[in-house]
């Protein structure tokens, strides 16, 4: 977020953009776009707009080596927004990007748990039924542990999941069991993925089986939405400043929280709910 370069200034009744955004989930495919542009003389100081695509920016889609999420790049040429459509408070951009953002990590475990699941059904069956040297390789100790380690990481991996939609419901914080959540998920379906492949052997390589396939697709997981690195930036400052505490589930936890963690009141006006806009 600080290293936002779009710019919005106002002109009359209106604001307009200039600038781009990369890497946009769903960006070619959006009618609309949630846009956080530096509105001050500080990247803090940015203002979140609703932009349909018919005020003017464009999309280029970003060909990657996945098949999910394809994101593209949009491109604002002093688009003109009305200021009716300034979402929340001007200036507060910020608080509400830190907001969804965290919507969209605590989905991405749960993306997780799906593929891996799948993945594991598939090792499964397949070591029960493909013989070498007369004997299912599911009765050698190498595929054995692979099998178990893999149910061990996805049933983790659930139940961090789990805990984040319950903190969600509860109307709690959720950024750091989120933070939690997302890192674990992501490395675990990474690496079931992986262990996957290698129980199948050159079949798993090949493109007449879906792995490979999830073989690329999954390791967006550990960048999208906010890197490993950054969650584990997120997760230790938390514990550090004593934002949180280790084991606390209770209904309380989170809420001292410092100032950029408070949810800022959105507009009496509610956001449209269709099409679905793009994240930008």
């Amino acid at each position: 977020m600080a290293g936002i370069r779009l710019r919005a200034w106002r002109d009359g009744g209106d604001w307009v953009l200039r600038g781009e955004k990369t890497f946009i989930t769903f960006g070619d495919e959006a009618d609309y776009a949630i846009v956080i542009a530096v509105s001050g003389s500080a990247a803090r100081e940015a203002t979140a707009f609703l932009v349909d695509r018919k005020m003017g920016w464009t999309s280029r889609p970003i060909e990657t080596m996945g098949s999910w999420h394809t994101p593209a790049a949009l491109t604002f040429d002093d688009v003109r927004v009305p200021a009716s459509n300034v979402l929340g408070e001007v200036g507060g951009g910020w608080e509400l990007a830190m907001r969804w953002i965290v919507r969209g990590r605590y989905v991405i475990p749960s993306q997780a748990v799906g593929t891996a699941e799948r993945c594991l059904h598939m090792a499964i069956a397949h070591a029960n039924t493909r013989v070498t040297f007369g004997r299912p390789i599911g009765e050698r100790q190498a595929i054995q542990w692979m099998i178990a380690d893999s149910e061990v990481e996805l049933e983790a991996a659930r139940w961090l999941a789990l805990r984040c939609a319950w903190t969600v419901d509860q109307g709690q914080p959720a950024r750091h069991p989120a933070a939690v959540a997302k890192l674990y998920g992501a490395g675990m379906v990474n690496r079931v993925v992986d262990r996957t492949l290698q129980i199948f052997g050159g079949m798993g390589y090949t493109r007449d089986l879906p792995i490979e396939g999830w073989y690329r697709a999954v390791r967006v997981l550990r960048v999208l939405e906010g890197t490993d690195e950054m969650q584990r930036m997120i997760i230790s400052r938390d514990l550090l400043r004593g934002y949180e505490k280790i084991g606390d589930t209770s209904h309380d936890r989170g809420r001292a929280r410092a100032p950029h963690r408070r949810r800022p009141a959105l507009s009496g006006r509610p956001a449209p709910r269709h099409p679905r806009p793009g994240r930008a």
